[in-house]
């Protein structure tokens, strides 16, 4: 997913690294990290008429935003509260939000809104059913105060006929819900590469933004407003972002980061996945259970000779303990994106719900590490793993936006 850089700028950091000069300030922001916080703090930044310069150490899509899930599933709608708030005014203008980037770049993100059926194996899931269902009416609604999404009992017997899948009893295995499924319209599916593509072609070709990649940033001086790269040299703009996933938690320990109070800390979280090869006709929701993911991916992804879709996701490991001990750069390099073939779990799972998975073929397998908050209540002592979004006290010039773990892409391009 290398994306062009232009030359002014590369060549002015270029010119001051050599000689060992500070570089006067090249942009009106700075963001650290190509993923998908930071590149869409360009793109707002770029359509507030700023210029904008995108530092990535490795190459955009390197990191967790560059996987293929792409799964973009709200929270539950009962026991409504700030964070589920925020996911859903997301989820709900991210249709608008990738048109517009769709029309700006030409791209074909992927995006639809496909709804997501979870099985109900055992009764009690259907009183647990009955109250999302009347919170999916209280809180997923419209700016009029009108429900525009919904969430639904599919009965067993209506399951194979509402959701087929080719060559086998329906989309969902009948034997994993026997009380039926739970359905909901809100869920939606996304290919994240060419999101990400997308949104960094129109940072690296807008005439106000730049996109660099192999920029290490090492440390961060807040009252500079300034980093330092890897390679010695120093970059200075009106206003930084720090946007770079897990490894954001390293640059901020070195200052003190805080928000609200608040110590800015988190860590990395490894997860993996596959993609199948699985022709389908792109009108199948996504298919979740026990942290197990299936999503049908659309032809953006990719076809088969003739002409359906043949990609289907699957995923998600969470795996805490993954760094290791005194490690090289190289070495946690391997570890950071090297699938566990033992570690597959997730999929064995997934299979056991999707018969249709039985006769796909994996063509690719992945794995990666999401940023997770591990932010403490001051009060309460609880560890918070909601987002941040914000400048860092007593520096109103840096900002942070860290922490999406597993809902980034869907709340990435609201204003923050």
């Amino acid at each position: 997913m290398s994306q062009q850089v232009h030359t002014p700028i590369q060549a002015q950091i270029q010119a001051a690294n050599r000689s060992g000069r500070h570089l006067d300030p090249v942009a009106d922001l700075l963001v650290v990290g190509g993923g998908i916080f930071g590149l869409w703090a360009a793109r707002h930044a770029l359509k507030q008429g700023k210029r904008v310069l995108v530092v990535e150490k490795r190459r955009v899509g390197a990191g967790a935003s560059g996987g293929f899930l792409g799964a973009l599933m709200p929270h539950m709608p009962d026991r409504w509260n700030e964070k589920k708030q925020m996911q859903y005014e997301g989820l709900r203008s991210l249709e608008l939000a990738i048109a517009e980037l769709e029309s700006d770049t030409g791209a074909d993100c992927g995006y639809r809104r496909c709804g997501r059926l979870m099985p109900l194996s055992h009764e009690r899931m259907l009183h647990h059913l009955q109250e999302r269902i009347s919170g999916a009416a209280r809180n997923w609604l419209d700016e009029r105060g009108k429900q525009i999404f919904n969430m639904e009992h599919v009965a067993p017997e209506e399951l194979a006929g509402r959701f087929p899948a080719p060559g086998v009893d329906g989309w969902l295995s009948p034997h994993i819900a026997p009380f039926g499924a739970a359905y909901d319209t809100l869920s939606a599916r996304i290919n994240p590469r060419s999101y990400l593509s997308a949104l960094a072609r129109y940072a690296s070709e807008h005439e106000n933004g730049s996109l660099v990649e192999g920029a290490a940033v090492t440390s961060v001086d807040p009252a500079a407003v300034s980093v330092s790269l890897a390679d010695g040299g120093v970059i200075s703009a009106g206003q930084i972002i720090i946007a770079n996933g897990w490894e954001a938690y390293g640059l901020l320990s070195g200052i003190d980061a805080r928000i609200g109070n608040q110590k800015l800390t988190g860590r990395g979280v490894k997860g993996q996945a596959v993609l199948l090869d699985l022709p389908h006709d792109d009108n199948l929701p996504i298919l979740y259970d026990s942290g197990s993911y299936v999503v049908p991916h659309g032809r953006a992804m990719d076809v088969d000779a003739a002409g359906f879709a043949n990609r289907v996701a699957v995923g998600s490991t969470s795996v805490d303990d993954w760094l290791p001990g005194d490690a090289d750069e190289k070495a946690l390099e391997a570890v950071r994106t090297g699938y566990d073939a033992a570690d597959t779990g997730f999929f064995d799972h997934a299979r056991s719900f999707c018969p249709a998975l039985a006769s796909a073929t994996v063509v690719e397998r992945w794995a990666n590490v999401r940023p997770r908050n591990t932010i403490p209540d001051p009060i309460t002592g609880r560890i918070g793993t909601e987002p941040v979004f914000g400048a860092i006290e007593g520096h109103a010039r840096v900002s942070v936006a860290a922490g999406g773990f597993k809902i980034s892409f869907g709340i990435a391009h609201l204003p923050h």
